[in-house]
């Protein structure tokens, strides 16, 4: 099977950007992972995620690297998140809606910041939304 090289910024021969690397994990779900399916699961590395995205595969799962496929925003505020999507913030990470129907992977950080992951193509509508929301808590 080939890789989607395509996906990933990290495939070229230059050096990678530093950010939050974004890796979708098939055929099971790794240790400290968010599950997002059955045997899926979404690895987060903060920077290059080549040497993560190799023991993966190494280790027998299948790996696609989805840091360009992914808009990561974070958030700051449970009452803005309240407003953002019905999902129970006490049981993240988690796999729901947010922004009325857009599909998202939601990860809290803190007691009050949370970090939402979606397909890129919806991130400014997505970060649109919290800016209007946010807006109406002041």
């Amino acid at each position: 099977m080939s890789r989607l090289t395509f996906l990933s910024p990290h495939e070229a021969d230059v050096p990678p950007a530093p950010g939050l690397g974004k890796l979708e994990v098939r055929g099971g779900v790794p240790e400290g992972s968010i599950p997002i399916g059955p045997a899926r699961a979404l690895v987060l590395v903060d920077g290059d995620p080549r040497p993560e995205r190799d023991r993966l595969t190494a280790a027998g799962y299948r790996v696609y690297d989805m840091t360009a496929a992914l808009a990561s925003l974070e958030v700051d505020g449970e009452q803005l998140m309240r407003r953002l999507t019905e999902l129970d913030l006490d049981a993240l990470p988690a796999v729901g809606s947010v922004a009325r129907g857009t599909t998202a992977v939601i990860e809290r950080l803190g007691a009050e910041r949370f970090r939402i992951h979606v397909p890129v193509e919806l991130g400014e509508y997505v970060a649109d939304v919290v800016a209007d929301l946010t807006e109406g808590l002041s």
